[in-house]
């Protein structure tokens, strides 16, 4: 049986966390090299549409910060998302992007996408090419799955995504283009270079894909009762499947060209918030996509601000908490 909380409960649950990652964007918009008070950040935001703000803080709040953290909050909302999909697809807590390996096959995309623009072109080659690559990854992953355990299924996949990050490393060392991103962005990711343009793109993707897993989360959750169970109360889980999977790796696909290859917070987000709102994925796309918003936007603020002037790739963060989670994870399963 899919366990849901009250609709009152949950709606305090989602309020309160947007209002909170409300307050954490400006905060994050106020931080990093280049300290901004908050004084002159409510001068910006009272005399922008006059003209009237410091023309050194508008250059920094709205051409570096403002399209980054946006992408922080977007990026972390993509990813919580697609993590709470993916467990519900396959049936366990330890699916994520990063670890079944759609991350590393949109990475691919991405730099092939990101090679063949022009520079100053609309960026939205890496964006589809990413999604293309995402999108046939996670369509052959869910054949696969179905001939395979979940064990075995999740190894491969770690298995395939480390074979598609060495060959996207070796395209990237190759190419050696100033308009293909460094390795470590696809390794790690990055939101240093986010640009109004590349925001667009990828949020033309994000919101749609977004909202098309919402509308199949009460086909999803069928699934907890098994494929073939699923088909006896109505439900066609040989065509929901592919296609769930196929919009996650257009999703992941669009998340990778905005920031690059970041784990965990897909593994993470879905699994901390499931106790307060339930499981039921109509309830948890929403609160998901707002606590990832809120996870990514914390994490990108310390990677720019711990070492500042030099910056920690993203990926870094939030490896640094996933990876003992899901060391975790296992020993839990291992013990239950």
């Amino acid at each position: 049986m899919i366990e849901s909380a009250t609709v009152p409960h949950v709606r305090w649950w989602i309020g309160s966390g947007f209002g909170a990652l409300l307050v954490l964007m400006v905060v994050s918009l106020m931080l990093g090299a280049y300290v901004i008070s908050p004084a002159d950040v409510v001068d910006w935001a009272t005399g922008w549409m006059s003209n009237a703000s410091n023309p050194a803080v508008d250059r920094v709040l709205w051409s570096i910060r403002l399209p980054r953290v946006l992408g922080a909050a977007i990026l972390g909302g993509a990813l919580a998302i697609v993590g709470a999909v993916l467990q519900g697809t396959y049936r366990t807590p330890l699916a994520d992007a990063h670890l079944l390996g759609y991350s590393s096959a949109a990475g691919v995309g991405a730099a092939l996408g990101f090679a063949v623009t022009r520079v100053g072109a609309f960026p939205i080659a890496p964006v589809l090419l990413a999604a293309a690559g995402g999108a046939l990854y996670g369509a052959l992953a869910s054949v696969f799955r179905s001939r395979t355990g979940r064990d075995r299924f999740i190894l491969a996949g770690v298995a395939f995504g480390f074979a598609l990050l060495a060959w996207t490393g070796l395209f990237v060392l190759i190419v050696d283009s100033p308009r293909v991103p460094t390795l470590l962005f696809f390794v790690f990711g990055t939101l240093a270079g986010t640009t109004w343009k590349i925001l667009a793109a990828a949020t033309i993707v994000l919101v749609p894909s977004a909202l098309a897993l919402w509308r199949y989360g009460p086909g999803i959750d069928l699934l907890v009762l098994g494929d073939r169970e699923a088909t006896h109360v109505g439900l066609d889980a040989t065509r929901v499947v592919p296609t769930v999977v196929a919009v996650v790796g257009v999703a992941v696909g669009a998340s990778v060209a905005l920031g690059g290859v970041v784990g965990f917070v897909g593994l993470i987000v879905p699994f901390l918030l499931r106790p307060f709102v339930g499981s039921t994925l109509r309830v948890l796309i929403p609160a998901t996509a707002v606590g990832g918003a809120i996870v990514v936007v914390v994490a990108d603020t310390l990677a720019r601000t711990v070492a500042a002037p030099s910056e920690i790739p993203l990926g870094l963060i939030t490896a640094a908490v996933g990876g003992p989670f899901l060391a975790w994870l296992l020993v839990r399963r291992r013990a239950t």
